[in-house]
C-alpha cells in the first residue's frame, strides 16, 4: 500500500513536471512571452495601490496590474544578473509565472476527477491531459495565427486576460471538488450526504481561499464571470433541490445563511461592477444600453462558435450523448446535475459577455482570451462527460490512450501555427528582441552621454498614434528603464517614427 502511494505520487511529481516544461518550453522557444509594444513597456514598470480604486482608468484590476510590474522586478533584479540578457530574463521568468499557474490549473482539474469520479491516477492523468490538449486544438485551420484558450495578442494581454482567466478557473476547480464530492461515489462507500446540498465549503486555510478569491474577483471584469457564473450556478440549483414549492421569507433566510460563502462570492463581484463603471475606461466608451451593438457581438460571438473544430464537436457529441444513454440505462439523476450546471454556467456567460463585449468593443467576443469564459464549461463538460462513461463503463478506458494520441497530434500539427504573443507587424518573436535592444541601447547612450533628453527613433507603425510603439509611450518606457537599473537616470524622450528602421528590420509599415 505504500509502495502504491509513493508510486502514485512519483507519477504525479514527473506528469505535472512534464505539463510544467511544455509551458515553460512553448513559452520561451517556440512562441516567447516577448515585451514589445508601449503598453507592454508601460505595464512591466507600473504599479498600482493592490486595493480597488474608484475614478481610475481600471478601477479593479489589482491581479494584472501588481503581478507584471512584480514579475518585471524579479526578471531585472535577479534573473537578468543571473543569465546576462534583460529581454530573455523577462520571457523567462514570465514563462516560469505562468507555467506554474497551468501547473496548478492542471491539478486541480486533476483532483476534481480523481476524487468526484473515483478514476485511478492513470487513467485521470490520461483524461487531464486531454483537457490540457483541448486548450490548443480548440480551434484548427490552415492560416498562419490559430487561437488558442491559452494564447493572447500580447504579454499585456497574458497578464491581464488569460492569468485571471486561470485564476478564476482555478477556483472553480477547487470549489466544484467540494460541492461535487459526494455524487458519484456509491452508498457503499459510506456517502450519504446528497450532492449540491447546503453544506459549506472546508477549505484547508480559509485565508488563502479568501485571497484567491480576491484576486479572481478584482481582475478583469471580462474574466470575473468564470467563478461568478459558477457561484450563481450553484446557488440556484441548491436553491430549487431544497426549497422548491416550499418558498417563504424564512427559508430565503436559513437559505442564505447557509451558503453565506457563495453569497459573499456574489456580493463582492456586484461592488467591482460598480467601480468598474465609474471607472474611466467605462467613461471613455461611453455608450448607452439603448445604443449598444449587442446584434454585431452576437455574429461575432457565432462566427467564433463556427471555427470550432469538428473534430472537437464530434468527439463531444459522442461523450455527451454516450454519458446521456448511459445514465438513462442506470436510471441515475447524476449526469443531469452535470447538464443543467453547464446549461446554467453558459448561458449566464454569454449574457454577460454579449453585454460586456457590446459594451466595450464587439471584437472582444472573437479573441481567445475572452471567448474562454464561455467556452471553457464546453471543455469542462467533455472531460467530465468522459469521466463519468469511464466511471460507469470502465473497459472504454482503453481507448484512452489513441483520444490522446490524435489530439496530441492535432496539437503538434497547428503548433507552428500558433498565434504569437506579441503584437509586431510581421516580426517575429526573435526579431522584436532585435528592436528591443535596438531602442533600449539608444536610451542607455544618451545616458552614458549625461543627456537629460533623447529622440528615440522607433520603426514607424500605424497613422493613428504609431502603434505598436506609440507616441505616448516615451515617459513609460523611461520609467521602466530606471526602475529596472537599466539607465541611471529618468529621460525625457521624445518617440521619432523612422521608416529607415523599417527598412532595417525588414517591418511592413
Amino acid at each position: 500500500m505504500v509502495n502504491n502511494r509513493w508510486k502514485q505520487y512519483f507519477a504525479e511529481t514527473v506528469f505535472f513536471a512534464g505539463i510544467f516544461v511544455a509551458i515553460f518550453s512553448f513559452s520561451t522557444v517556440a512562441h516567447p512571452l516577448v515585451p514589445y509594444d508601449g503598453d507592454d513597456w508601460s505595464n512591466l514598470s507600473l504599479m498600482r495601490k493592490a486595493v480597488p480604486l474608484i475614478h481610475t482608468y481600471n478601477p479593479i484590476k489589482v491581479l494584472p496590474e501588481d503581478l507584471f510590474p512584480l514579475v518585471g522586478i524579479v526578471a531585472a533584479n535577479i534573473v537578468s544578473p543571473l543569465i546576462g540578457d534583460y529581454i530573455y530574463a523577462i520571457v523567462i521568468t514570465s514563462a516560469a509565472v505562468f507555467g506554474l499557474l497551468i501547473c496548478i490549473y492542471m491539478y486541480l482539474f486533476y483532483r476534481l476527477i480523481e476524487r468526484c469520479f473515483a478514476v485511478s491516477y492513470t487513467r485521470s492523468m490520461f483524461i487531464t491531459t486531454l483537457f490540457f490538449l483541448f486548450h490548443f486544438t480548440l480551434w484548427y485551420s490552415s492560416g498562419n495565427s490559430i487561437q488558442y484558450l491559452l494564447g493572447s495578442p500580447n504579454l499585456t494581454c497574458l497578464y491581464h486576460y488569460v492569468i485571471p482567466a486561470i485564476v478564476n478557473l482555478c477556483l472553480v476547480l477547487y470549489l466544484a471538488r467540494h460541492d461535487f464530492s459526494g455524487m458519484f461515489i456509491s452508498e457503499a462507500d459510506g456517502q450519504t450526504e446528497t450532492p449540491l446540498g447546503a453544506n459549506r465549503v472546508q477549505p484547508a486555510s480559509w485565508s488563502l481561499l479568501i485571497f484567491a478569491v480576491y484576486l479572481a474577483i478584482f481582475s478583469n471584469v471580462l474574466l470575473s464571470i468564470i467563478l461568478t457564473a459558477y457561484v450563481l450556478s450553484i446557488l440556484i440549483l441548491r436553491f430549487w433541490k431544497a426549497y422548491r414549492g416550499h418558498i417563504s421569507w424564512q427559508t430565503c433566510k436559513v437559505f442564505i445563511k447557509d451558503n453565506r460563502f457563495y453569497f459573499g462570492i456574489f456580493l463582492v463581484w456586484l461592488i467591482s461592477l460598480a467601480f468598474e463603471a465609474n471607472g474611466g475606461r467605462a467613461r471613455d466608451i461611453g455608450h448607452s444600453v439603448a445604443s449598444l451593438p449587442v446584434a454585431e457581438t452576437g455574429k461575432i460571438f457565432l462566427a467564433t462558435v463556427l471555427k470550432i473544430s469538428k473534430d472537437f464537436w464530434a468527439i463531444g457529441l459522442l461523450l455527451v450523448g454516450a454519458s446521456i444513454y448511459i445514465n438513462y440505462k442506470k436510471k441515475s439523476a447524476d449526469y443531469p446535475v452535470i447538464l443543467k450546471m453547464y446549461v446554467l454556467t453558459s448561458l449566464i456567460s454569454f449574457l454577460y459577455l454579449l453585454l460586456v463585449c457590446a459594451k466595450a468593443s464587439p471584437a472582444y467576443m472573437g479573441r481567445s482570451d475572452v471567448f474562454i469564459s464561455f467556452i471553457i464549461w464546453t471543455v469542462l463538460l467533455l472531460c467530465i462527460s468522459l469521466a463519468y462513461l469511464l466511471k460507469m463503463l470502465p473497459k472504454i478506458g482503453a481507448f484512452l490512450p489513441i483520444l490522446v494520441l490524435y489530439f496530441a497530434v492535432e496539437a503538434c500539427i497547428g503548433g507552428s501555427h500558433y498565434q504569437e504573443r506579441v503584437i509586431s507587424n510581421g516580426l517575429s518573436p526573435q526579431e522584436c528582441v532585435s528592436v528591443d535592444y535596438d531602442i533600449i541601447q539608444q536610451v542607455q547612450t544618451a545616458d552614458r552621454n549625461g543627456d537629460t533628453e533623447v529622440i528615440l527613433h522607433v520603426p514607424k507603425g500605424d497613422d493613428r498614434d504609431n502603434w505598436p510603439h506609440p507616441m505616448y509611450m516615451g515617459k513609460a518606457f523611461s520609467h521602466t528603464l530606471y526602475k529596472h537599473g537599466l539607465i541611471s537616470k529618468p529621460m525625457n524622450i521624445t518617440i521619432q517614427p523612422d521608416t529607415q528602421m523599417n527598412e532595417k528590420y525588414h517591418i511592413r509599415k
